[in-house]
């Protein structure tokens, strides 16, 4: 099934499965090709119910631009336990960087203060305690106890070889981040506490 953005896109595109509508609808985000970020949602109600919002069950939204005044190359999207259904993005920036958004129904996307260094593929998730974000070759940890804030912090560690760091959390010590990686060649393990 096609889904078409009013204008081109570029970069990967990132789904989740919301918990909007009576089955949960899917949730996209691309990168507009010029400026800002375009979010579609599929209408997974079942067939023969009401369109919700002009979307027949079973179709795409025609999609909706935010986040306009800034090139991207790419974002990730996620369906977050908290809040009141609120949706969690990360939006790489063509000129480098990462910017840190939530959706919440009422007033919608709002963009969080500051930009996480690096680039490259973005994967967030989230536990008990937070969110884990790997952003390229860096890895950032936010504690939730303040949500909607997400106070991001760099626990990426030094002189990990490229492209070998991979990424785990544990219930350990009352939660850590796992992180193992080499370093000239050497297998190295780091924990970080989750609970900060």
């Amino acid at each position: 099934m096609e889904i078409r953005s009013p204008r081109p896109t570029t970069g990967p595109a990132s789904v989740a499965q919301g918990v909007y509508g009576a089955a949960g609808n899917l949730e996209l985000i691309a990168a507009d090709a010029v400026d800002g970020l375009w979010v579609h949602w599929f209408n997974a109600d079942p067939p023969g119910t009401e369109p919700v919002s002009g979307v027949a069950p079973g179709e795409w939204s025609g999609g909706m631009l935010f986040a306009e005044g800034t090139a991207y190359s790419s974002a990730v999207i996620h369906q977050s336990r908290r809040g009141p259904d609120y949706l969690e993005v990360i939006a790489v920036r063509a000129d480098g960087g990462a910017e840190s958004w939530y959706w919440s129904p009422g007033p919608g996307f709002q963009r969080r203060g500051g930009l996480l260094p690096g680039g490259g593929d973005a994967v967030l998730t989230e536990h008990d305690g937070g969110f884990i974000l790997q952003l390229g070759e860096r890895v950032f940890a936010a504690s939730a106890a303040a949500y909607p804030a997400l106070p991001w912090r760099d626990v990426t560690p030094t002189g990990a070889d490229p492209g070998t760091l991979r990424i785990a959390v544990s219930t350990r010590d009352g939660g850590m981040l796992e992180l193992a990686y080499r370093r000239d060649g050497a297998l190295h393990h780091d924990a970080v506490p989750l609970a900060r």
